[in-house]
């Protein structure tokens, strides 16, 4: 099938392109370098590739052997002890569409991802199913299928035998899943649960590898919602509806509002010059923060002190505020402007610390919360945020 990730169209010698296929969603990546996508975009394919279980081999006999090395034809395989293993055939559904995600570059994943420490990220760490008919919903699994198109779960994988029959797993560090609370944005974050091969969820295991699963959640799916966040042990992935991403700025209107920062021709209260946010921040590579340091930054960069929120152009006045005196650290200003993290189109008033980044300040009071033992982090650059101040509200100094 057509890779989905298509940010522009591409030449195409039908006459009638016909209408533009349907968004079931976006994904957002926080982790920006160069050599990856910050976003991918869930489109619905020309011709359907998902697929769903169908007959169980209880013991490897040749027929299950058979569907194993079968290219064609989709398969997992639970091996339960050395002897024996359970597999499942999986048989096209011509109802929904199919999307990977991992750190692998084989054709298999749609969506290639990679954290700080590599090899902690799956090679096929998860996959999507999105339903080709209204309301387009999103589900996600754990585990995605190799290019032999097999997932096999080893002997020292979670796995267990369902009060159905059928067998379930969880894959070897976890695919954990956060829906926030009454929505997006809502000052209530929800509780981080892990989603199983088939689809369950349950309570987080005591580590992220042991053996022994948590407590299965009843009245809880793994259907994707606005603002649904997901961890890949590294890796944070924020899950759009097409109709929540309606209501974060366009690309246009962050432009709009750096321009607009711009022309109120904000002044370093010291130097008596006017500072301007770039229109686009330095390409830095979050996964090599060690190469940052010596960053040459213009000369108008804007900066603040995180403690009180005065902006002024670089000083090498230490860390204290020229203005009212509070210790503080110093750091550039810059204009978060991946869409997918705003909760509202709200101006950016307030920035992220220790970081620097700007946002709305609904945006930046949703990203400051610690959710329940995971820290909270800048959605922009990944860097944890200060325990007792995570963000600040600006105050510019203008020359009316």
């Amino acid at each position: 099938s057509p890779n989905p990730v298509m940010s522009s169209s591409s030449p195409d010698s039908r006459t009638d392109p016909g209408p533009d296929p349907v968004i079931y969603g976006q994904l957002f990546h926080d982790m920006y370098t160069e050599r990856m996508k910050s976003r991918f975009v869930l489109r619905q394919r020309e011709m359907p590739n998902g697929v769903r279980p169908s007959t169980v081999h209880p013991s490897y006999t040749p027929q299950a052997a058979k569907v194993v090395s079968s290219r064609l034809q989709h398969s997992i395989s639970f091996k339960v002890t050395h002897k024996h293993t359970v597999v499942v055939e999986y048989v096209p559904d011509s109802n929904t569409d199919l999307f990977q995600i991992g750190r692998s570059t084989e054709p298999p994943i749609d969506f290639v991802v990679t954290g700080a420490d590599p090899a902690a990220v799956s090679r096929f760490s998860c996959r999507i199913v999105c339903s080709r008919t209204p309301p387009y919903s999103a589900r996600i699994y754990a585990a995605g299928f190799d290019d032999s198109n097999n997932i096999v779960l080893g002997e020292k994988a979670a796995k267990w035998r369902t009060a159905d029959g059928h067998m379930d797993a969880l894959t070897t560090n976890g695919v954990l899943v956060m829906n926030p609370g009454p929505g997006f944005g809502s000052s209530e974050p929800g509780l981080w649960k892990e989603v199983s091969v088939c689809g369950d969820i349950f309570t987080l295991r005591e580590t992220r590898a042991a053996q022994k699963r948590g407590a299965k959640v009843k009245g809880e799916s793994n259907l994707l919602v606005d603002g649904s966040l997901v961890d890949l042990c590294g890796v944070m992935l924020l899950w759009r509806s097409t109709e929540g991403l309606s209501l974060s700025p366009t690309d246009a209107l962050l432009e709009s509002y750096r321009q607009e920062l711009n022309s109120e021709r904000p002044q370093c209260p010291v130097g008596y010059y006017t500072l301007s946010f770039p229109s686009r921040p330095p390409q830095l590579d979050f996964l090599k923060p060690d190469q940052t340091p010596g960053l040459k930054l213009d000369p108008k960069q804007p900066w603040v002190y995180m403690r009180c929120g005065h902006v002024h152009g670089y000083l090498r006045w230490g860390n204290q505020c020229p203005m009212c005196r509070t210790n503080s650290v110093c750091v550039p200003l810059w204009l978060g402007l991946e869409r997918g993290f705003y909760v509202d189109s709200e101006k950016p008033t307030h920035a992220l610390a220790p970081c620097g980044h700007v946002c709305s300040q609904r945006t930046a009071e949703y990203w400051s919360h610690d959710v329940h033992g995971f820290q909270a982090l800048c959605p922009f650059c990944l860097k944890p945020l200060d325990t007792q101040t995570p963000y600040v509200q600006l105050i510019f100094q203008t020359p009316y």
